[in-house]
């Protein structure tokens, strides 16, 4: 049972390991993580229930960073349905 406030979001299953990694921890154990770009596509793609402003903030902070490819981030949205159009868009406007 869960005692915390959780909200569960369900994507598409064949969606689940795009721009994510395994990471070892101990003893065999492993955690998943999601790389930046695959965040910042799913924030996008929350926009209607975290904020648009969280969207573009956090957009705007990964195009800061030493390293930011706003082409591997196009790349990467043309996967999910319906995102490719929304970040070009925002790079576009952004940059």
């Amino acid at each position: 049972m869960l005692r915390t406030p959780v909200d569960i979001h369900s994507f598409a299953g064949n969606t689940f390991e795009i721009g994510r990694e395994e990471i070892a921890v101990d003893n065999g154990l492993s955690i998943g993580i999601y790389s930046a770009e695959r965040s910042i596509i799913d924030v996008i793609r929350l926009r209607h229930r975290e904020g648009t402003a969280v969207a573009w903030e956090a957009l705007r902070r990964w195009l800061r960073r030493r390293g930011s490819q706003p082409g591997a981030l196009l790349d990467l949205a043309t996967r999910f349905r319906g995102v490719e159009p929304v970040v070009r868009q925002a790079l576009e406007i952004i940059l």
